[in-house]
């Protein structure tokens, strides 16, 4: 980031997420040692896979994985081919039917006025150009 920006590098405002990522880097390095020492790498995947199975079954997961799925549908389908409003008002209203967020009309009226006001908010209020 730093040379886009053309400056110093401790100007740039990449320099505190290379330090917080180096940091979890040699955190998660330091961990994964002690784990591998106390514990064992069978051991280990072992309790990854008892925990793996319990994920999938989840209820949850399925639910998750619905809505990164709608969301990938939003950014790489909808809002390249739609104005923004249009896009973002398809994307909450599925995401909230997929949810199971309430009736048809709930959804609706939601969907349309949270799409509408981030329209006014950010395009109209504040000048700022959306996708």
């Amino acid at each position: 980031i730093y040379k886009a920006v053309g400056g110093p590098m401790y100007s740039s405002p990449g320099l505190m997420t290379l330090i917080v990522g180096s940091m979890l880097l040699l955190s998660s390095l330091l961990l994964f040692n002690k784990t591998m020492k106390n514990v064992g790498f069978t051991a280990n995947v072992h309790a990854f896979s008892s925990w793996f199975k319990g994920f999938i079954r989840a209820k949850d997961t399925l639910s998750m994985l619905k809505g990164i799925a709608i969301l990938a549908i939003f950014t790489f389908f909808l809002l390249p081919r739609f104005p923004f409003l249009l896009a973002s008002f398809i994307f909450m209203f599925i995401l909230m039917k997929v949810m199971g967020a309430g009736s048809n009309l709930k959804i609706l009226i939601i969907s349309a006025s949270v799409s509408a006001s981030v329209f006014t908010l950010f395009q109209i209020i504040f000048k700022v150009p959306l996708p």
